[in-house]
């Protein structure tokens, strides 16, 4: 496809509420400092020539952007998919001029004229169209961000050549991670600012996120806006590829990766172990050794566990596919158990669920979380298909086989004293007393604050059924614990509230086993814990991964029980 880019600009900061700008507010800095590693090749802006990296002496950028926005994608005769750009591209530029010189010397032919309401005045404007090559758009964008020099793969890799190629993808990772920032182009991002990974192409492409998480910094530019990457943060999944590699954590990686396409099958593990260079055995010389271990450090220096892949994957198109991404989950796995955090988004779309052989613990039928987390634990492995974890877990294997859960209006505690029938009934909500095994104490379960007493008496009693029927899989649940609690007492703000809604299996098989792996504990920025939740149809040797229940409060809900430790086996 063909794109647009306007010379005249909304920023972050207008948020559609001011004039374009007909100049970036922020530039590339002049006199960029020379990196120690430089490109082979590099494209000179001012009259698009690639040029020796060797013989440049200041720093340089990087583009970033979906392959078939930069023309037509063809097949050719050997089914391989070539670009063909004709140049249809297009530049749009825009003049103030006067009524009076508008009516004088443009004809009513040629002149194209829009009006822009600004501060309840109306300005005009001659529109100025201009059908460039590709890289007349990237030249434009450059040149109004001060961009000197840029790496881009078009122009600096000749795509006819493989050996070129071969050798110049083993430096992927660091012509990005010099670059003083990459352009990220999205084209498709106009008239608001919006950046959306479910919609946008360039989030859409798997090859995209390598380079956006290897880059210090990055430049959204799309067809009339642009955005730095530090002003983001309203943007939550986007935010997280801004940071720096060492911050990056694999649910966030995964999150973005699964919802990304790539052309030839392979690549949806070698576009991503890129980002994990400990896995390929590359033959690069001892400069570049040296460099991947520096850069590898700083990928996992977040990472709980630190001892050495020995299992290599090989960049080979030709060795089975199932065999490649089992061994590369389990060494991503081996890395980070947060590949455990994921749950279920019914509006995420994701691109691997069509691999029926990966096993429930890659994320394969949900959605990885991209918030940040830590955790600590360490007790578990990854032979072949199969994650062993060694946990502490709660499950109630005595409501196995037992029917619906049904809360009927009888089962509700007494009102409360003080109630008002016309005041105060929504301040009052349902909660539970529940007691764990071996638990020290008794706990307080809340439910959702929407479910206050007028709800309750009025229509709430399916809903709460649902909720007592999912705690009752992992602990004993007796009608009779039920309370009211006020909503701005101590006892509500105390209570815990767990949720189940996320997971990708509901909670609703009687014949299945149903377990919180209660010591895997994802403490979230947000202010929220989540555990790992798993099950096993009976008669079936292997658990399944299923999700994560979260609950609402920073202190871990289990971490005053003494619960019994087992290994479970998870495909």
């Amino acid at each position: 496809m063909y794109i647009t880019y306007e010379t005249t600009q909304y920023s972050l900061n207008d948020r559609g509420k001011s004039p374009k700008f007909s100049q970036p507010p922020k530039k590339v800095p002049n006199d960029l400092p020379k990196p120690d590693f430089m490109p082979t090749k590099l494209v000179r802006i001012s009259d698009t020539q690639v040029v020796d990296g060797s013989q440049v002496n200041e720093g340089y950028c990087a583009l970033s952007y979906s392959w078939n926005q930069s023309g037509e994608i063809q097949q050719d005769d050997n089914g391989e998919y070539i670009r063909v750009d004709e140049g249809k591209h297009e530049i749009i530029s825009y003049s103030n001029v006067s009524r009076d010189m508008m009516n004088r010397e443009l004809s009513e032919k040629h002149r194209k004229i829009f009006e822009d309401i600004i501060d309840d005045k109306i300005s005009y404007f001659t529109k100025t169209i201009k059908h460039v090559k590709f890289e007349g758009i990237i030249q434009q964008i450059c040149q109004q961000f001060n961009i000197k020099y840029i790496w881009y793969d078009q122009l600096c890799i000749n795509q006819d050549n493989d050996e070129e190629k071969k050798r110049e993808l083993r430096k992927m990772y660091r012509i990005y991670e010099n670059a003083y920032c990459t352009v990220a182009l999205v084209p498709d991002v106009y008239n608001v600012f919006f950046l959306n990974t479910m919609i946008h192409e360039y989030f859409k492409r798997l090859w995209t996120l390598e380079e956006a998480l290897k880059s210090k910094r990055l430049l959204f530019v799309g067809k009339d806006r642009h955005q730095w990457g530090e002003n983001t943060e309203s943007y939550r999944e986007i935010h997280c590829l801004i940071k720096s590699s060492s911050e990056i954590n694999v649910s966030q990686i995964l999150y973005h990766a699964h919802q990304r396409r790539n052309t030839k099958e392979h690549d949806r593990v070698f576009a991503l172990i890129h980002l994990f260079p400990e896995f390929i055995n590359t033959g690069g010389n001892d400069d570049e050794q040296k460099s991947l271990k520096k850069w590898i450090f700083r990928l996992f220096c977040c990472f709980t566990k630190k001892e050495r892949i020995s299992k290599k994957i090989k960049i080979d198109y030709n060795q089975p596919l199932e065999d490649l991404m089992i061994k590369f989950y389990g060494l991503l796995a081996k890395k980070d158990i947060r590949i455990l955090l994921f749950g279920y988004n019914p509006g995420y779309k994701s691109t691997i669920k069509k691999y029926k052989f990966l096993p429930s613990w890659t994320g394969v039928n949900g959605m990885h979380t991209y918030d940040n987390s830590t955790i600590s634990f360490q007790n578990y492995d990854v032979v072949g298909k199969t994650m062993h974890v060694a946990s502490t877990y709660t499950t109630n294997n005595q409501f196995i086989g037992e029917g619906t859960f049904t809360l009927r209006e009888e089962d509700l505690p007494p009102s409360p004293d003080d109630i008002d029938d016309d005041n105060n009934r929504d301040e009052y909500c349902l909660c539970i007393l529940v007691q764990l095994p071996e638990s020290s104490e008794t706990k307080r379960i809340k439910f959702d604050r929407s479910y206050d007493y007028l709800f309750v008496q009025e229509k709430g009693f399916d809903e709460i059924s649902t909720k007592l029927q999912q705690l009752s899989r992992f602990m004993e649940i007796k009608k009779e614990n039920l309370c009211w609690c006020h909503r701005f007492g101590n006892e509500y703000r105390m209570a815990t509230e767990v949720y189940f809604h996320d997971l990708t299996d509901g909670l609703d098989d009687p014949t299945a086993q149903y377990v919180i792996l209660s010591e895997i504990s994802f403490e979230s920025d947000n202010n929220r814990r989540y555990y790992p939740v798993i099950k096993k149809l009976q008669g079936e040797e292997f658990y399944k991964a299923i999700g994560c229940c979260k609950t609402d409060s920073e202190k871990d809900f289990f971490s005053d029980c003494n619960l019994s430790k087992e290994t479970f086996l998870i495909q």
